[in-house]
């Protein structure tokens, strides 16, 4: 590439990164009134319960309780099952011991990131009861059926669809009943002289509405598929009807918003740990590889960048600790990808009788493989994680999982576009290097 083409290609990326640096950290008005404003790319990021704070709520034994509680941690561990379920990712529950001596049961503490749907969440994964089936010919049945048989296997929750409108979107339950809970109904149905409803209760509260008739023929394969008009609702449904209710019966009270966990600001702290790493490591590549450190450090620049941009690009982010260890951890593979390629370059010039020019296309050639190797092994892991795991470690597995594919194409691609740029401004390219030769190079 001539030496014109480079210095203009060069002059647009540095202002766009120019661009997208001040977007990223810059706050500023959009209009004269200042009723608008824009808060940065950091402002952008949604965060979570332990990085931003949320709302606290407090179980206490209900006065009315029959059953003793033996085991708090069993509850705890049902209560952060639910939670799990219901898409939290950062939370806590722990019980606290009343002050009052007379009170011997823990109250139950839940904090999480507040939004629309926490308080009626929590009432979900509180509930008490068990789970009734009710049947008959008439809408809304009251004749209690099913109750010698474990009814439902399970409950998954399959997301949004088009409704049988073709407009609205509607949010679907497959409910998977057991052997014995789907042959008990089939008879139930096909005695029935006329329409048959069916009817599912937690304790006092409706989870299936009794006000349409069902058949043999709404199943498949034991299954029966029901919708509901709201996301929440549809999640809250699936987890009741696969876990149940709790065996004690509390109350809620609070919505009091708390801070994280781990004091103030921790949010601003975590980014500057993110920027202190970058340029720690951008510094020690420069140190470390001389001009080909720089052309590493600027596409390092571009990494982080694109991390960061993902985390509002992709939809259904909620960066908590989790999502900032994973961050950490793939500049840290950036920075392991980039030393492969600068390790090679660094060989091949000292080490032979090529260019400078000649060295640098060697080196990527070489490093194709292991540079591969190690994103795909790190990636594998990231979609395990994804795949398996719950709350901050799942977290944790999207932002590596995306800092994985930045890296790899940021290694691979950018960190090349810089150096042909870069190699063909300057004049004195081993001097830029910076490499003592130990075997005199070819003319170029």
């Amino acid at each position: 590439m001539s030496k014109g083409k480079s210095i203009t290609l060069l002059s647009i990326i540095s202002v766009l990164l120019a661009i997208v640096l001040v977007l990223t950290f810059a706050q500023f008005r959009l209009d004269k009134a200042g009723i608008k404003s824009y808060a940065s790319l950091l402002g952008a990021i949604e965060l979570d319960y332990d990085l931003e704070g949320g709302t606290a709520y407090t179980l206490t034994l209900a006065d009315d309780n029959e059953e003793e509680v033996t085991d708090i941690n069993a509850v705890i561990d049902t209560l952060s099952y639910r939670m799990d379920q219901l898409g939290y990712g950062a939370y806590t529950i722990k019980a606290v011991k009343s002050t009052d001596k007379d009170v011997l049961d823990y109250d139950i503490r839940i904090e999480a990131k507040a939004n629309d749907t926490l308080a009626s969440d929590i009432s979900v994964v509180s509930a008490y009861g068990t789970l009734n089936f009710y049947g008959g010919s008439s809408a809304n049945p009251t004749d209690e059926i099913l109750t010698d048989v474990q009814v439902i296997k399970n409950a998954v929750y399959n997301g949004a669809s088009i409704g049988s409108d073709g407009e609205s979107t509607v949010y679907s339950v497959t409910l998977e009943f057991t052997e014995q809970g789907y042959d008990q109904l089939m008879e139930l149905i096909e005695s029935a002289e006329s329409s048959y409803y069916l009817e599912i209760k937690l304790g006092d509260t409706v989870l299936l509405s009794g006000s349409s008739a069902i058949s043999a023929s709404y199943f498949q394969n034991k299954n029966l598929i029901v919708t509901s008009q709201s996301e929440s609702s549809a999640r809250q449904m699936a987890l009741q009807m696969k876990s149940g209710g709790l065996a004690y019966k509390y109350d809620v009270t609070g919505g009091e918003k708390i801070t994280s966990p781990y004091g103030d600001k921790v949010a601003l702290k975590c980014c500057v740990a993110i920027l202190s790493l970058v340029i720690l490591t951008a510094v020690l590549m420069f140190l470390a590889y001389r001009g080909f450190g720089l052309v590493t450090a600027l596409s390092l620049l571009v990494f982080i960048l694109g991390e960061g941009w993902l985390l509002i690009g992709v939809p259904g982010i909620v960066l908590s600790i989790g999502g900032v260890i994973g961050i950490i951890l793939a500049t840290v593979l950036f920075a392991l990808s980039a030393s492969i390629l600068a390790n090679r370059m660094k060989h091949e010039f000292v080490n032979s009788k090529k260019t400078a020019k000649a060295s640098i296309k060697k080196a990527f050639a070489q490093a194709l493989v292991p540079t591969i190797s190690v994103n795909v092994v790190a990636g594998a892991v990231a979609i395990g994680l994804l795949a398996f795991a719950s709350g901050v470690i799942k977290n944790f597995a999207v932002t590596f999982g995306i800092g994985v594919a930045v890296s790899l194409f940021t290694a691979l691609v950018i960190t090349r576009m810089f150096s042909v740029l870069i190699f063909a401004i300057v004049k004195n390219k081993e001097k830029f290097i910076g490499f003592k030769k130990q075997i005199k190079a070819e003319e170029e």
